[in-house]
């Protein structure tokens, strides 16, 4: 049965379309559009945005970029509910009613990190500002596309809500791929398939230039070696910065016209080093660690190994590829204890935000530190590293190490910060700075006249 063409709606701005998710049930029944879970169908998919993804929407209507179609149905008891786009109708009614702001995140200017559309109640001391004026009305007038079906039944409302969805929307790393300048280029250089295999389920792209991506234990299905390469090359350039989408594409436009010949021989360098670090030999031929599957572990493994081989001084004996091994080993048979489930959770939920990255090397570097307890920092400096004073600190349970007539002090410490690192044989007779001659003290004990 053929059903009409939707319809432009007859409101036009985002000041408009607001009013409408804000209406009255009982009253302005027949503008109300909702997007609640009693009145959207069940087959609808449920919010999911964050809300950083939320302030992004807002940050990209301010900036008059495009947000996609949005098609609502008008059911039989004449309220509208969305058929495609209730993510970013949530998001819109929420950053308009002072409930989400534009994050803080390296690729949003400042004029606009941490602003909000309105302010509610303890925002100016938890950090948050009202966006200027000019940019509220930008925000007020935008023009979103939207479309409306009338007179349909749910069965036909369902059906365009899965053809809308059975087609393959452009990834963000696709997107970044389509951006050009020298960094694009690059990435493709390095990730570019030689020959492209189609299967019953997905495109398989085999393999990639770069012998890393060769090797790597991803399949590149829809540009996912291009993802690790992308996350891979803003830690290279960017340590330890966020890697949501939106830092990433910031990299590409930053890096467009200015990426040297020498950051990309060195990149290749160290992904080369990298790849080295974490083969083992199998069945006669080397590959890469089994556990190594995902982008983000990838990068967590990728940043402690940088920070290990360029700032410390590794004993003889020292196997990288070992350390992986057992830390994998131990956190997959230990899964909810500590530190293995801190760990897959900063692994897990939000992997790509800077606070995560830094819970997850928290816990790698020091683990490293009380595996080979000779390590000590290239520059040969008195202070131990903070890795070190992590391991120390969780040797030694926390507490303050100095014993005097039998007694241990009593001293505890919740973060690693307030406590001191001390040296066992002392720097100026010559004890290293190491995890080994290392001892937790509170400060009183560290300063005492000994």
């Amino acid at each position: 049965m053929m059903i009409n063409s939707p319809r432009p709606v007859e409101f036009r701005s985002i000041k408009q379309l607001i009013n409408r998710l804000n209406a009255n049930r009982e009253t302005e029944r027949n503008i109300l559009i909702s997007t609640e879970d009693f009145d959207v169908p069940p087959w609808q998919r449920q919010i999911v945005w964050t809300p950083e993804d939320m302030g992004l929407l807002a940050y990209s209507i301010i900036r008059n970029y495009p947000i996609g179609l949005i098609v609502l149905w008008k059911k039989p008891d004449e309220i509208r509910v969305p058929i495609d786009g209730r993510q970013r109708l949530r998001a819109i009614r929420e950053f308009a009613e002072g409930r989400v702001a534009i994050p803080s995140l390296r690729s949003v200017p400042d004029e606009f990190k941490n602003a909000k559309y309105t302010l509610v109640d303890g925002d100016e001391e938890n950090g948050f500002r009202q966006l200027e004026m000019n940019y509220r009305e930008i925000f007020d007038d935008y023009e979103p596309s939207i479309v409306q079906y009338d007179d349909i039944e749910e069965t036909s409302a369902m059906d365009i809500f899965v053809k809308l969805q059975g087609g393959k929307s452009l990834t963000k790393t696709e997107i970044r791929a389509a951006l050009g300048g020298k960094l694009c280029d690059f990435v493709t250089e390095l990730t570019s398939e030689v020959r492209i295999v189609i299967d019953e389920s997905d495109e398989e792209e085999l393999p990639s230039q770069h012998p890393f991506f060769q090797k790597v234990n991803v399949r590149n299905v829809r540009k996912a070696h291009r993802n690790i390469c992308d996350i891979l090359l803003h830690e290279f350039s960017y340590p330890g910065q966020d890697k949501h989408w939106s830092s990433l594409e910031a990299m590409y436009f930053e890096k467009a016209s200015v990426l040297t010949d020498d950051e990309q021989s060195r990149f290749r360098t160290t992904l080369g080093r990298f790849q080295r670090a974490v083969e083992i030999t199998e069945g006669g031929k080397k590959v890469m660690l089994p556990q190594l599957r995902t982008a983000f572990l990838i990068l967590s493994v990728f940043k402690a190994w940088r920070e290990i081989t360029e700032e410390y001084a590794l004993p003889p004996e020292f196997s990288f590829v070992e350390i992986v091994r057992t830390f994998e080993t131990q956190r997959q048979e230990n899964p909810e204890e500590t530190p293995w489930i801190n760990f897959s959770a900063a692994l897990s939920n939000a992997g790509y935000a800077q606070h995560r990255i830094r819970t997850r090397h928290e816990i790698l570097m020091p683990y490293i530190m009380s595996k080979y307890p000779t390590i000590i920092p290239k520059d040969k400096t008195r202070g131990f590293t903070e890795p070190q004073k992590i391991a120390i600190w969780d040797r030694a349970d926390r507490q303050c190490e100095w014993i005097e007539d039998g007694q241990r002090c009593q001293e505890r410490f919740a973060d690693f910060r307030d406590a001191e690192a001390d040296h066992f044989v002392k720097w100026n007779d010559g004890g290293p700075t190491s995890f080994e001659n290392g001892r937790l003290l509170c400060k009183q004990h560290n300063r005492a006249p000994r």
